[in-house]
């Protein structure tokens, strides 16, 4: 069994911040609100959390204002940030944004603070501090997801309109994965002394 996750000693330490623990601004959510379609706009976003930003869209860039808490207390912020475009094959352009601080291209900038890319942000995505057990049961379910055909939960039984080759394919992984498990459960409790 693999070493990683989120035991203490094991793979990169659970201690970074996920990217669940910031305030995410997509590019995409402000084309979504219609905010590139003309030569100035002014988009609110809001968070489950009460956090609200307003873009100003101006040409090639956009200014985030947005409150955020220091250690010290809440300061406004008004940061401007660049767009870059690159050429899709059949036409028009994708947006990116330019991270401030780095300058690179990334879809997405973190307010933890000051706005930034994930690594400028010093954020980790969840699934980075998953140990082999935690993957092998994302495995699991996105095999589950394919299975079932959309219907939500898989009966064992061939989605209508699926390949036949490729149910006993995903069936086979499907049954790997739980043995997997099951053989790292019986190398756990042999460890420490228990009998299955």
């Amino acid at each position: 069994m693999s070493r990683g996750g989120s035991r203490y000693g094991a793979g990169r330490p659970a201690s970074h911040l996920k990217t669940g623990a910031a305030i995410r601004v997509g590019v995409r959510d402000l084309q979504r609100h219609g905010a590139f379609e003309c030569a100035a706009a002014i988009v609110g976003l809001n968070w489950s959390n009460g956090a609200t930003m307003r873009a100003h869209v101006e040409g090639d860039s956009v200014t985030l204002e947005y409150r955020f808490k220091f250690s010290e207390g809440w300061r406004d912020i008004s940061k401007r940030v660049a767009i870059d475009r690159t050429p899709c094959h059949y036409g028009g352009a994708r947006l990116w944004f330019l991270c401030p601080r780095c300058q690179g291209r990334t879809a997405s900038l973190y307010l933890r603070g000051w706005p930034g890319c994930r690594k400028c942000s010093r954020l980790v995505y969840p699934s980075q501090s998953d140990d082999a057990l935690a993957r092998s049961w994302r495995r699991t379910r996105k095999l589950e997801r394919r299975l079932s055909g959309g219907t939500g939960e898989w009966n064992y039984r061939r989605p209508k309109g699926m390949r036949v080759a490729t149910f006993e394919r995903l069936k086979a992984a499907y049954w790997r994965e739980e043995e997997w498990r099951d053989d790292a459960l019986a190398l756990f409790a042999a460890r420490w002394g228990f009998r299955l």
